[in-house]
């Protein structure tokens, strides 16, 4: 189908047993395989994002009247960036601890992580590690463009979706404008000149 909803019930299943609110309810719209609309519903604060390019983005809280969300401020190359990685790809790339210019946020879903950027609270997320499900992109992929984010990979300034296979091969980038160049500059291992951790 040219258009496809990908549904992700419980983004941060870990978190939810937890009970520690850091999970979400996740839906993203791709039309033609690009993320049209996206709804990242943060239950436990009655917080519901939403939005797509051309649209906007929007949070309503505790079903009030929709605010408007945009981030405007550029991200450049020799900034110091409050950077979003999951658990698991910071276990898998250590590495990224040791660099300078770099401040890491824990937030749990990733529809979490792009609120969080804009909110003003995070600069940029990364998963480097490959292998993210698009059902966990598709909507805060909407989002962060609706927003004004990027949203790509280290070699791309656009975020595949490749159905009908359900996984990213490739890293996976969101966040203020500049943050893929902002990435391909930083996101170094100490022990190479190779970039995003391969």
């Amino acid at each position: 189908s040219d258009r496809v909803w990908l549904i992700d019930p419980i983004d941060g299943t870990k978190n939810y047993i937890k009970r520690n609110g850091q999970y979400s309810v996740m839906i993203g719209l791709l039309v033609d395989k690009k993320p049209v609309y996206g709804f990242v519903c943060e239950a436990e604060y009655d917080r519901l994002y939403f939005g797509g390019p051309g649209h906007g983005a929007y949070i309503s809280r505790e079903g009030g009247k929709a605010e408007s969300l945009s981030c405007s401020n550029d991200l450049e190359a020799n900034d110091r960036a409050r950077l979003i990685m999951g658990n698991r790809d910071r276990n898998k790339n250590p590495w990224v601890e040791q660099l300078e210019n770099v401040d890491l946020i824990k937030t749990g879903s990733i529809g979490l992580k792009i609120a969080r950027i804009l909110e003003g609270e995070a600069d940029v997320m990364v998963h480097l590690s490959g292998r993210l499900k698009t059902w966990d992109t598709a909507g805060p992929a909407a989002i962060a463009l609706g927003g004004n984010l990027e949203v790509g990979t280290l070699d791309a300034p656009e975020l595949c979706f490749p159905l009908p296979n359900l996984v990213h091969e490739e890293e996976v980038i969101m966040g203020r404008n500049g943050c893929l160049s902002w990435c391909k500059t930083r996101l170094v291992r100490p022990d190479s000149k190779e970039t995003g951790g391969s």
